[in-house]
């Protein structure tokens, strides 16, 4: 299947890229070690309204393509995943609000989150049960006025610095997704995690006791809850490979440098060593099918097309081949791979998370599998 942009999209690419080269690879060491933009380089990220791309102008958005958004978020994660984690979680708020919320909450939420004047999070994975729909603790009661909240959450990301969130619980016999306000009377952030993938990243606990969310903030109707989280996270997967995608173009690219720089007995390691050319062209052949698979997906959302199956295949195909290419990239760099003086050790760290946020490998195997066994391989 043949790709093609249109000139929107080759415009979008076109200027990510010169940000990208001009603003924030020259600092990616330091935006990644604090995970924070300065002021200067978050100013112009905002100004170029990446995430307004696929939303309709109506509320705020560009009315644009989901293959444009995804276009710079590889353009950005290829120098740091700091910006376009920002986008990609503002984005999972976003897109339920957009396509379930009422006009209040469009209104309301949806400008602030596409220009990142706010900051947005999701939150459905509990301490105990994971990220299992059936198991959630969390209640929601039914009051005058709209629900009180109670449980806890666990792994969210910007959990403890975002304005706002969809946060998912039982609600009578249902799971129901609600807006739920930070700074409100009864949420409160808990334990801040550690992760070897990222020094800065605000993730952890969050815990809800008698938190009140008026009728106005329940996302779609209350029946609905689990049929807009496998949506959102639908789209998220795709969003969130795309940001190893930028990881694999970063990590070829560092190692064709040093290959063709790093000498041995006055040559090249790069023409000297057919070892290093075997992982040279394994990582290139791997991060042209990446390229090529997440696009072909792309066109498929942009046609309106219902892309559960893909997307996990996707998933499970990104999170491998990543984890193979920047273990190529350190082999090539030897001892200097491990050195921090090397960026090619970030992005091998980086990479890791893969296998397991946005859904773990083995559920993506069963998605992919019951959808073969279904449809046949052909998907006719």
């Amino acid at each position: 299947m043949e790709i093609r942009f249109s000139f929107e999209e080759l415009e979008i690419q076109k200027s990510v890229r010169k940000f990208v080269k001009n603003e924030l690879l020259p600092i990616a060491r330091e935006v990644d070690e604090n995970w924070a933009l300065p002021d200067r380089v978050r100013e112009k990220l905002l100004s170029m309204g990446i995430l307004r791309t696929p939303f309709p102008e109506e509320w705020g958005g560009a009315g644009g393509t989901f293959s444009g958004m995804i276009i710079a978020l590889k353009e950005l994660s290829y120098a740091s995943l700091v910006p376009s984690w920002l986008l990609f979680e503002n984005f999972m708020l976003a897109y339920p609000i957009s396509q379930y919320g009422s006009d209040f909450l469009k209104a309301t939420y949806l400008g602030p989150l596409l220009s990142l004047e706010s900051i947005g999070a999701l939150a459905f994975t509990e301490p105990d049960t994971g990220s299992d729909p059936l198991q959630l603790k969390t209640s929601a009661k039914k009051v005058d006025g709209g629900w009180l909240i109670n449980g806890s959450k666990r792994f969210i990301t910007n959990s403890g610095i975002c304005d706002q969130m969809i946060l998912f619980a039982k609600a009578e016999n249902s799971v129901a997704a609600f807006l739920v306000e930070t700074k409100g009377k009864g949420y409160e952030a808990g334990k801040r995690e550690s992760f070897i993938h990222s020094k800065g990243f605000d993730n952890g606990d969050l815990y809800l006791e008698d938190y009140f969310a008026p009728d106005e903030h329940v996302i779609g109707d209350t029946s609905q809850g689990f049929e807009i989280l496998l949506k959102t996270e639908t789209l998220g997967k795709i969003a969130f490979c795309t940001l190893f995608v930028g990881i694999g173009e970063r990590a070829l690219d560092l190692s064709v440098s040093y290959a063709n720089t790093k000498t041995h007995r006055g040559k090249s390691i790069g023409h000297r060593f057919q070892m290093t050319q075997v992982k040279l062209a394994r990582m290139l052949s791997k991060v042209e099918a990446m390229k090529a698979y997440l696009f072909q997906v792309c066109s498929m959302v942009d046609q309106g097309k219902d892309v559960f199956f893909e997307a996990a295949a996707l998933k499970l195909f990104v999170a491998s081949e990543i984890k193979e290419i920047t273990s190529d990239a350190m082999e090539i760099h030897g001892a200097y791979g491990l050195s921090n003086e090397y960026d090619v050790a970030g992005l091998y760290q980086a990479a890791i998370s893969a296998q397991v946020v946005m859904g773990s490998l083995d559920i993506q195997r069963v998605i992919v599998a019951k959808g073969v066994l279904s449809r046949g391989v052909s998907g006719v």
